[in-house]
């Protein structure tokens, strides 16, 4: 009893004084994981549980058949697949603006951000190209060769290999971006099969993404209903 107590005492100054550590950190939380996942932290495993906070520097990783989601303070999302690795970089917050810096070393991420304010700013690194993100649902994926794809299913995106001089590109949705280390992009529309797949991974990872669509088609049905009611008056 005295030996639980004790470790429960420890475990609260723990959680507190990480909590002092990251006065201005957004607050991230793992919402959901399947499988064998493991989160380092300063190198450290840590013990791997819903709703554990996620803070910067620490690095999620996912082996076969395993997935994990975090999400963040303003409600995006970010699902990591499979054989995967995601560094967390920067989780800031100033002045109720948030700053968000992660990196894919290898595997594929799948990210659902919700639509930016002036001065908020998130960011996905790979080892060849960099996405600056605005309201989009969007997959990044990289191979052994460190070869980097951003698929983009709805929204915007800003890709740039991270090379001297290199051109930003300006990615709608279905369209794709593909670079590898030499730094030379590929920008061209998804293929129909392609969309599909995405749509596919996107329904199966990204929890509550069939929802949202689901708002979405409702709401176009409700303005075209409108539309031709007016119409017809």
């Amino acid at each position: 009893m005295h030996k639980t107590k004790t470790a429960a005492i420890f475990l609260f100054f723990l959680i507190l004084s990480v909590s002092f550590l990251y006065p201005d950190t957004q607050k991230v939380t793992l919402t959901y994981f399947k499988g064998e996942v493991s989160v380092f932290r300063k190198q450290t495993l840590a013990y791997t549980e819903i709703n554990m906070r996620i803070y910067p520097g620490d690095s999620i990783v996912t082996a076969d058949e395993s997935s994990a989601e975090i999400t963040y303070e303003d409600g995006s999302v970010s699902s990591i697949l499979p054989n995967s690795i995601l560094k967390i970089g920067q989780l800031k917050r100033e002045q109720g603006l948030f700053t968000t810096r992660l990196k894919t070393w290898v595997g594929s991420i799948l990210c659902k951000v919700t639509k930016l304010r002036k001065g908020d700013s998130f960011r996905v690194f790979t080892p060849t190209a960099v996405a600056t993100v605005r309201g989009t649902v969007f997959e990044v994926a990289v191979n052994e060769k460190q070869e980097t794809s951003f698929n983009v299913l709805s929204g915007e995106l800003l890709a740039k290999a991270l090379i001297k001089d290199a051109k930003a590109y300006l990615l709608k949705g279905q369209f794709k971006y593909f670079v590898g280390a030499e730094g030379i992009p590929d920008v061209r529309k998804l293929t129909e099969q392609e969309i599909k797949n995405l749509e596919e991974r996107a329904t199966m990872y990204i929890r509550d993404y069939i929802q949202e669509k689901q708002k979405e088609i409702e709401k176009g049905i409700k303005k075209q209903m409108k539309k031709g009611c007016l119409g017809f008056l």
